[in-house]
């Protein structure tokens, strides 16, 4: 074998190996997110059993250890050179994906017909549910943050590596609150308070948006593979396509702006805002900002849920700035007055 031979075949390793990598990182991360939401319904409503649901997916997370351990050993699961075949391992991973992407399609609709207050108040299991779902997505986010961060280091990309630090403090931030709820909607049991069931119904509000996002990713990586990841495979409706690529969006640009409910428009008119996560705008939008009006919490890098309770308690953007320079961190501790701080 020549040395141009032995290098074309080097460079094939290593594509094969990253692709190999990001399918079982994405695997793994979506495993752990469903583990997550089996024990929290099993922890909230003991009187059914998850115990097979868990087990099932305690032996996926175990086979797909067993992948990772492997193609850190240098041994791609999956080979572009034989696309579009698969074998018997790859074909697994692959099934084992699709499942999952199935399962939180089917979740999306739960969710988002779940997203009433009085319904909450009324079907416990709604309520657990939309929890075990917020648990999930913080879990798996903080695990492919993690996954992301390793490969980062491992290859000494300094300046990625410290994104994706930021990103896994974010994460876990996530995964505190998650478990703070689920810990308050366990406490109060099968007859929470108004307040708390708007609270979390106020937490979940983008929980749709999120899932939605998930599947994107996940198509996104199917794509790395086939090598087609069009507007269509990232959710965007044959009549809208030409106009997220004429708008500048990327196929998997615009996907996240759709499932977050943004035309190409609003996007753009919420990027000039200084909203470039449509989470973030769209954190805003469904509650009752426009772009304008949450520009200024943006400056201040407030994000909608908060603006929205300053906003209920009578604080503009610079009143919020203000009071939190005073250590009044949440706008619960104003007075009914607006202006008066009460220690909590």
């Amino acid at each position: 074998m020549g040395a141009s031979e032995s290098r074309a075949e080097a460079v094939q390793l290593g594509e094969d190996l990253r692709l190999s990598q990001a399918f079982v990182g994405t695997l793994s991360a979506a495993y752990r997110g469903i583990w997550v939401f089996e024990s929290v319904l099993e922890r909230l409503d003991p009187g059914i059993d998850r115990g097979g649901e868990l087990n099932k997916t305690e032996r996926v997370l175990d086979t797909v250890d067993g992948w990772r351990k492997r193609i850190a050993a240098g041994s791609p699961l999956l080979h572009t050179a034989e696309r579009p075949l698969l074998d018997e391992e790859g074909s697994k991973a692959w099934r084992l994906l699709q499942v999952a992407e199935n399962r939180l399609r089917a979740l999306i609709g739960e969710l988002t017909s779940s997203s009433d207050l009085e319904l909450l108040l009324r079907e416990p299991l709604a309520r657990h549910i939309r929890v075990a779902a917020m648990c999930e997505v913080a879990h798996a986010r903080r695990a492919t943050v993690r996954g992301l961060l390793e490969q980062a280091e491992a290859l000494g990309a300094t300046a990625e590596a410290e994104t994706w630090r930021q990103s896994a403090l974010m994460s876990e931030q996530n995964v505190a609150q998650a478990e703070a709820m689920f810990e308050r909607v366990q406490q109060a049991g099968d007859e929470p308070d108004a307040r708390l069931v708007a609270d979390l119904l106020d937490a979940s509000l983008l929980l749709p948006a999120r899932v939605a996002q998930r599947v994107i990713d996940i198509c996104r990586v199917f794509g790395l593979y086939t090598g087609v990841f069009d507007y269509e495979d990232a959710g965007i409706p044959d009549a809208q396509t030409d106009i997220w690529a004429e708008a500048g969006f990327a196929p998997h640009v615009a996907g996240r702006w759709f499932a977050a409910g943004l035309s190409p428009g609003s996007s753009l008119a919420w990027i000039r805002a200084g909203a470039d996560d449509p989470l973030v705008a769209a954190g805003f939008l469904w509650r009752g900002f426009t772009p304008g009006k949450a520009e200024p919490w943006l400056e201040n890098f407030i994000g909608g849920r908060h603006a929205a309770a300053w906003r209920a308690a009578g604080c503009d953007a610079v009143d919020a700035c203000e009071w939190i320079a005073l250590g009044v961190r949440d706008s619960m501790q104003l007075g009914p007055d607006g202006t008066s701080w009460r220690i909590m």
